[in-house]
């Protein structure tokens, strides 16, 4: 009961993010010369040159983190929509699945290393844009070094956060990978 309604509430919300209704809209502009999943990789492609800006080029900007909040915050949506489908998955190609998923892991890994640029607050005088990539996707693997560490109670809270998103999105990972291969395994029997 009360996960059919999670699953529903997650189902309806995603229809509300850009990974959604972006997709459907280009798709209508163009008249279906151009189908909802090209506009979907155009989509990712736009975020992950935004994440690559953000971890070589853009100076600091509270405004930048905000957007990249709401950019995973509605991808987290989303990748939820996915792994607990209302009715059938509907994943037409899982290879193309295993390229969206590894477009964001790696897009949220250099945009969480902005944030964390950006709030600099660990055990080092200032963490540099490589290092706050480096760190992010450390924390991603939950591989967790300790060589860089934060020294304050809200980058504890987003680390944390972005530990837990990281081990998802690495699970989803592994599963589309699976099942593609299982699948392929299946086709050739």
């Amino acid at each position: 009961m009360i996960f059919d309604a999670f699953k529903k509430s997650v189902s309806t919300l995603a229809t509300l993010t850009p990974n959604s209704f972006l997709p459907k809209l280009g798709e209508k502009l163009t008249h279906g010369k151009y189908g909802a999943h090209d506009w979907a990789e155009l989509y990712l492609l736009t975020r992950f040159l935004f994440a690559l800006a953000l971890a070589t080029l853009l100076p600091k900007s509270g405004a930048f983190v905000a957007t990249i909040a709401l950019i995973q915050a509605c991808s987290l949506v989303y990748l939820l929509k996915i792994v607990f489908p209302v009715g059938e998955r509907d994943l037409k190609d899982s290879s193309r699945s295993l390229f969206f998923a590894f477009g964001h892991y790696i897009e949220i890994g250099m945009s969480m290393g902005y944030v964390y640029w950006y709030l600099d607050a660990f055990n080092q005088e200032a963490i540099t844009r490589s290092k706050s990539v480096y760190f992010s996707f450390v924390t991603m693997t939950t591989i967790g070094f300790g060589d860089i560490t934060p020294n304050s109670d809200l980058v504890r809270l987003v680390v944390t956060i972005h530990a837990v998103i990281g081990v998802f999105m690495l699970a989803t990972v592994i599963g589309l990978f699976l099942s593609l291969s299982t699948a392929g395994r299946r086709s050739n029997e």
